[in-house]
């Protein structure tokens, strides 16, 4: 009886308990089409959260797919996501991650979508993307082992293959076609190479459409001959709104001028300063954009996005999401007016694939110096760089920061400073104005495992310990006027300023793009052209000689790019050329320097490249 008492007792008291509160954060996912859906087809994800606890709200994405998740989209405070860049059909969890800022409480939301194939039979199925350019070709699946890629072209005409893509059974293949001209029928086929060789199915048709009325115009007003290097037959440029120019975006010509594919994305005044950095192998791009963050109201060049050819994200982080990471290794920032370092508020001018699948992208940091820094005669706001190593979820791996591995009082050359609205400068969060430093524009993965940094204000290109995120940082050396190398030349001005593109060959020599603006202001009255320069780098005995030293004709301010072709010539942008309203040259040039082809746009372009096909980059 006692027992029974006790039990009773107790029951009586657990109801007086309070009760588990239940969960301050709760999100839902909405698909804007219901599953299943074939490959290819564009699905808005959108989520809603609700919070009694005060605090901004951000949303993560990821997809799982064959036993591996990847993150979409890091924390942002957009809530929605097109998802449309998946390429084999089957099961997917599709997962977003609301979490509260100032509580960091989270709370997911996971639903499977099924997304099924286009193909049956021998034959492939081609669809049009929403990019008229570019159309998608599903074939039925192909034996383990194997790969497979699509031969298109015009009828009875050339060729051109993509990439080899792993076979990946029981999914269909699916692969973005580009490459191709407007409102123009093409013939393509499956191709599949295994231990018997070469097979090709039956060939389908697909006709492209029309491009919009303001894609940018390119006019071969040196046009390219029996000594141009004809196998790079496509030119792809990364035109920038600037200025005059409200609203220019990435765009690939045949050396004719004929549009081949463009980013829509960036069709819009809202993307201006947007970048195309890099042209990855298997038809994919980096690309710097305006858009929300994780954190703030700032949308300059917040978000670094990997797309497809048909412009769809396949994975994006953003300025504040990284910052956020940098800060719990060390980097603390504390953004605001009175704090004494932000970073990172932006992203700028190049992000480059790595061999590993890791991402390097630059990205902008403030530092408040005291009164007689560089000359400073109060307390200075100065700008500087780092360089963040993202794995293949876009989570920081490693950085390096240029202010404890470069002497701070080494200010501009030129003495440029940044203000708000001034061209090519980043969102400013410790003063009004920055002295602008570094402004790093390019970065190179060596065979040895380091870093080459082209670094504009400094006329300088450094080389940084990396090894593979395990280096130090250290500068290993400095290239330019002032630095650790000797020069063999008998130009009376041989070296670089305020270059672009600076960068090892596949030959083992150097390139780099001369925009010349130091020469041009120790030489006021006389005429000074932008040059292409390829030099022989001697690291054992830090000596560097002067090998093409070639006068492309025009100035070019800023911008620009350098590259060997497949043929030994060699291929420069004058990205901003300033006689007038600003426009720019993709110029061919021989070994000797002579000066081959020239290409020319009215919109400024940040970088271009020639290559044989979308699928196949420049190497360096």
């Amino acid at each position: 009886m006692r027992k029974l008492l006790l039990a009773i007792v107790s029951l009586s008291a657990s109801f007086l308990l309070p009760l588990p509160a239940l969960a301050a954060l709760q999100v839902t996912l909405t698909p804007s089409v219901a599953s299943p859906q074939p490959v290819g087809t564009a699905v808005n994800l959108t989520a809603a959260a609700s919070d009694s606890n005060p605090g901004t709200l951000t949303y993560r994405y990821s997809i799982s797919y064959g036993g591996v998740t990847r993150i979409v989209r890091d924390f942002s405070q957009d809530n929605s996501f097109d998802w449309a860049g998946a390429v084999s059909d089957g099961r997917y969890v599709v997962q977003v991650t609301a979490r509260n800022n100032t509580t960091q409480q989270t709370a997911q939301k996971s639903m499977l979508f099924q997304l099924t194939s286009r193909a049956s039979g021998a034959t492939p199925v081609v669809t049009a993307s929403a990019n008229p350019l570019v159309a998608l070709l599903s074939a039925p699946a192909c034996q383990k082992g194997n790969k497979m890629r699509v031969r298109f072209g015009l009828p009875g005409g050339a060729f051109v293959v993509t990439d080899w893509r792993a076979c990946n059974p029981p999914s269909s293949m699916n692969i973005y076609v580009a490459g191709m001209r407007a409102n123009t029928r093409y013939v393509m086929a499956a191709q599949t190479i295994g231990r018997g060789g070469i097979t090709t199915s039956p060939a389908v048709s697909f006709t492209t459409g029309d491009v919009p009325a303001n894609i940018p115009v390119v006019v071969p007003v040196v046009p390219a001959n029996s000594h141009s290097s004809l196998a790079d037959k496509v030119l792809v440029s990364g035109f920038v709104g600037q200025q005059s120019v409200a609203v220019a975006y990435p765009e690939a010509t045949d050396l004719s001028g004929n549009p081949l594919w463009y980013y829509a994305a960036f069709n819009d005044p809202t993307q201006t300063r947007g970048l195309l950095t890099r042209v990855l192998p298997g038809g994919t791009m980096l690309v710097l954009a305006n858009g929300v963050n994780s954190q703030d109201a700032t949308t300059q060049l917040q978000i670094l996005r990997e797309i497809d050819l048909a412009g769809n994200s396949l994975r994006e982080t953003n300025a504040t999401r990284i910052r956020e990471q940098l800060n719990a290794m060390g980097l603390v920032s504390n953004c605001t007016v009175g704090g004494s370092i932000c970073a990172v508020t932006a992203f700028h001018h190049d992000a480059i694939r790595l061999p590993n699948g890791h991402t390097l992208v630059l990205g902008t940091e403030e530092r408040m110096y005291p009164t007689g820094t560089q000359g400073a005669t109060s307390p200075v706001d100065i700008l500087g760089d780092v360089v963040v190593d993202l794995d293949e979820n876009l989570q920081v791996a490693w950085f390096w920061d240029a202010f404890p591995n470069l002497d701070v009082n080494r200010a501009a050359i030129l003495g440029e400073t940044c203000a708000p609205g001034l061209r090519a400068c980043p969102p400013l969060f410790l003063a009004p104005i920055a002295n602008d430093w570094l402004h790093c524009n390019s970065i190179q993965y060596t065979t040895d495992h380091n870093l080459i940094i082209s670094m504009r204000h400094q006329d300088w290109v450094i080389k940084v310990d990396y090894q593979d995120g395990t280096g130090d940082g250290h500068v290993i050396w400095r290239l330019g006027a002032g630095g650790d190398f000797s020069i063999v030349s008998n130009d009376p001005y041989p070296w670089f300023s305020h270059q672009h593109e600076a960068a090892f060959e596949s030959d083992g020599t150097f390139s780099v793009f001369d925009n010349g603006n130091t020469r041009v202001a120790d030489n006021p009255g006389t005429v000074e052209n932008s040059r292409g320069q390829i030099y022989q780098i001697d690291e054992n005995s830090l000596t560097a000689t002067l090998l093409v030293n070639s006068d492309l004709g025009v100035y070019s301010s800023a911008l620009g790019s350098a590259q060997l072709l497949s043929n030994g010539n060699y291929h420069f942008l004058s990205g901003h050329i300033d006689s007038g309203p600003p426009f720019s040259q993709s110029i061919e040039v021989l070994p000797d320097g002579t000066i081959n082809s020239r290409l020319q746009a009215a919109p400024p372009a940040y970088r271009s490249f020639r290559m044989p096909s979308l699928y196949a980059p420049p190497s360096s």
